[in-house]
């Protein structure tokens, strides 16, 4: 599929996201990632921490065969640690060598999901040896309040991301709940 993914481009948007994630102290992670995904079509964008990454990730058209944006397309969980991700095919593996070249060895995908679509959090750390579950049990707290604070950044770039008859859904439910 051509053109599956985008990376957000919003200045506003990415001014945010660069000054919220250098106020972030958190150890061991110094990648994050924040996007979102349309269940339907696939397609996708985002805002990575490393921008050489996302520029490589852009120019080598890697969304189709990413295992990482794979999984998260193919499975219910919301939690997936790296280690825990198949890389199905060698292009599969090339492109998690490649992540790794750029000093994201290890990490977590955190998902929030809702019937047409998926925002995607990833924390990355070049750390080898990271241990999701211990990391989760120390910072759960907050890693809650980065995941709430990173989908709330985007949410502008959501609404011209998400075709309008899947917003009026989200809005309809979020509505009704008040």
């Amino acid at each position: 599929m051509k053109n599956s993914y985008l990376p957000i481009l919003t200045e506003t948007t990415k001014k945010t996201f660069f000054d919220y994630i250098d106020s972030l102290d958190i150890p061991q992670i110094d990648y994050f990632a924040i996007g979102v995904q349309n269940v339907s079509t696939k397609k996708s964008i985002s805002l990575m921490s490393r921008q050489e990454w996302q520029k490589h990730f852009v120019l080598n058209q890697y969304a189709e065969y990413d295992p990482v944006r794979r999984v998260t397309l193919h499975t219910k969980r919301n939690l997936i640690p790296f280690n825990e991700i198949d890389f199905l095919d060698n292009y599969g593996k090339e492109i998690m060598h490649q992540r790794a070249l750029m000093d994201i060895k290890n990490g977590i995908v955190l998902m929030e999901r809702f019937p047409k679509f998926n925002y995607m959090i990833t924390l990355g750390t070049g750390f080898s040896k990271f241990d999701a579950f211990d990391f989760l049990k120390r910072y759960h707290d907050k890693i809650w309040l980065i995941k709430r604070d990173l989908i709330s950044l985007i949410e502008k770039d959501t609404n011209h991301f998400l075709p309008p008859e899947i917003l009026k859904k989200i809005n309809h439910l979020s509505t009704d709940a008040k």
